[in-house]
């Protein structure tokens, strides 16, 4: 029976140290657990037994390389498989990299469509944007200047992602193409009284602060993660809406606008910006990208539909934000950090 419960190619799972006494410790994230070898076996043997439980290497080639007996190795491997101590070492299933996203973009445009177009910024813009206050689409074009000023947070933290040349070339160009595009939105400012400077010494909302950070995190712990993101964050551009003055209104943003008479100083450097991004096809971006991932595991997967429903969750928010805050006139436009 053992023969069948012991991996081929045991590997470890914990940290092994060895005390200044000699003896064996296995640290885990759950504590620390002292070991001793089974009858028949020295301290010595033992921790150079567990030393070699690499996932690599056999049952039969550990015995042979301590001069043991296989039913002796079994005998330390089996009650570390049932702590959960030792598993198979084989490579976890994976399955390509543009598989995976077609999944995740599954559930991103699930929530998409569920907590973001059905929530209450998207509702009011597409169903009755007449009723919407010309500060909330103000609002909506300074929260997304504020994301584009702060781009770099987490664009930037992917730039030196090593494992992978032609990925960080890729994602230089993208970097490339999408800096200094706060330049372009800040003209859409200068209708409303409101500078460059002013805006630089202003803050966002804290549902604009939250994203950025979210995605500043994820760029520098899980950047393939924030990767995927980066189609939504840059995607779902509507080309074939005629727009009131019969240009071409590039998102459902800039359709309301042109539907109640919002300036179109105003306007005009959003449907810029909008059209310089369809002209670089950054909806794209994330497909083109994960094209270069040989393979994601499953656990990786599983984790990253965890973190797909919290991002869209905080997207959700960034939206629902801005009608919050920019609906009461009274408020003021730039909330301004005095320096």
């Amino acid at each position: 029976m053992t023969a069948d419960f012991v991996p081929s190619r045991p590997r470890l799972r914990a940290e092994l140290r060895v005390s200044a006494a000699g003896a064996a410790e296995l640290h885990t994230p759950g504590g620390v657990l002292d070991v001793e070898p089974p009858d028949g076996m020295t301290q010595d043997d033992f921790v150079r037994l567990l030393g070699r439980l690499d996932g690599r290497t056999t049952v039969e080639a550990l015995a042979g390389e301590h001069g043991l007996d296989g039913g002796l190795v079994r005998e330390v491997v089996a009650p570390a498989v049932v702590w959960g101590l030792v598993d198979d070492g084989a490579p976890a299933p994976a399955a390509a990299g543009l598989a995976v996203l077609s999944r995740l973009e599954d559930v991103f445009h699930r929530q998409l469509e569920d907590l973001i177009f059905a929530g209450p910024f998207w509702q009011a813009v597409l169903e009755r944007p007449e009723t919407v206050h010309h500060n909330v689409f103000h609002g909506f074009g300074l929260e997304n200047w504020f994301f584009l000023f702060r781009e770099n947070e987490f664009d930037a933290a992917v730039l030196a992602l090593a494992e992978n040349a032609e990925m960080r070339t890729m994602l230089n160009g993208f970097y490339h193409e999408e800096h200094r595009h706060d330049d372009i939105v800040v003209r859409a400012f200068e209708p409303l009284g409101v500078t460059k400077d002013q805006l630089v010494r202003a803050r966002p909302l804290p549902t604009t602060s939250s994203l950025i950070r979210l995605l500043s995190w994820w760029a520098r712990t899980d950047p393939l993660f924030f990767l995927a993101t980066i189609g939504i964050l840059e995607g779902r551009l509507d080309s074939d809406t005629a727009g009131a003055d019969g240009q071409i209104a590039y998102d459902a943003f800039l359709s309301a606008c042109d539907r109640v008479g919002v300036d179109a100083g105003f306007v005009g450097p959003m449907r810029e910006h909008a059209r310089v991004n369809a002209g670089h096809d950054h909806a794209s971006v994330s497909r083109e990208l994960f094209a270069l991932v040989p393979g994601v595991d499953e656990d990786t997967e599983r984790r990253w539909v965890a973190k797909a429903h919290l991002f869209m969750e905080a997207y959700a928010e960034f939206f629902n934000g801005i009608l919050q805050y920019y609906s009461d006139p009274s408020r003021p436009l730039l909330r301004t950090v005095d320096i």
